[in-house]
């Protein structure tokens, strides 16, 4: 699991992404990629953003050009702080 101020979903379509008919929600939306130097190298990744107030959440990791960091690629990091606490947390 990869833990740089956020969370790795272990998925390459995350449950909450998607529904069960595979149409993507409509709250949750995907920017264009872009190269990024990450402390781990160079990664091409598209941030991820709620569509009703357009705060980024976190980014996908869409291509690793180290062969070493080629296990984060279709994964997605979403920011401990844009996490929100609902009755079911413990």
């Amino acid at each position: 699991m990869i833990v740089t101020g956020g969370i790795a979903v272990p998925t390459a379509v995350p449950t909450w992404l998607t529904t069960t008919t595979s149409s993507p929600r409509v709250n949750v939306g995907c920017g264009p990629a872009e190269e990024r130097v990450l402390l781990t190298g160079l990664h091409a990744v598209a941030d991820i953003h709620c569509e009703n107030c357009k705060t980024t959440l976190g980014w996908k990791y869409e291509q690793a050009f180290e062969s070493s960091q080629k296990y984060k690629e279709g994964k997605y990091i979403i920011e401990l702080n844009h996490m929100i606490k609902d009755n079911g947390w413990d």
